[in-house]
């Protein structure tokens, strides 16, 4: 009789390593947002997943203004993560590696757009 208890799975399959994620960093960067305007203005990702890729979507989002959601940019990745694509105005930004994405996430924070709609969802929540 054949053995069907047979595990051949290795046993570090349940492991893992520390994996920073991306959809972990931006959930990161959305819940900073929210303590930076004191919840005025937030982050959400949403999983717009197809396929076998990973795709997800960064709104703004201002409770106050029945919850009114802002389209600031989308990321795209396989599941060996990088190269990762981040869609946001004008040409893709591909990024390599976790520091790529990092810098590319901040160069979209820091700028002018950016921050124009933030102030712009502050002025009209208070």
């Amino acid at each position: 009789m054949e053995n069907l208890n047979r595990d051949l799975w290795p046993n570090d399959i349940g492991v893992v390593n520390d994996i920073s994620t991306p959809v972990g960093i931006l959930k990161e960067q959305a819940a900073l947002l929210g303590q930076k305007t004191k919840n005025l203005v937030e982050g959400e990702i949403s999983d717009a997943g197809i396929d076998n890729n990973f795709n997800y979507k960064f709104y703004l989002i201002a409770p106050a203004l029945k919850h009114y959601k802002y389209h600031l940019f989308s990321v795209h990745y396989p599941i060996d993560i990088y190269p990762l694509k981040i869609s946001w105005e004008g040409d893709p930004i591909i990024a390599k590696s976790e520091e790529e994405f990092t810098k590319a996430l901040q160069q979209i924070f820091s700028n002018d757009k950016t921050k124009k709609v933030i102030r712009v969802l502050l002025a009209q929540s208070q």
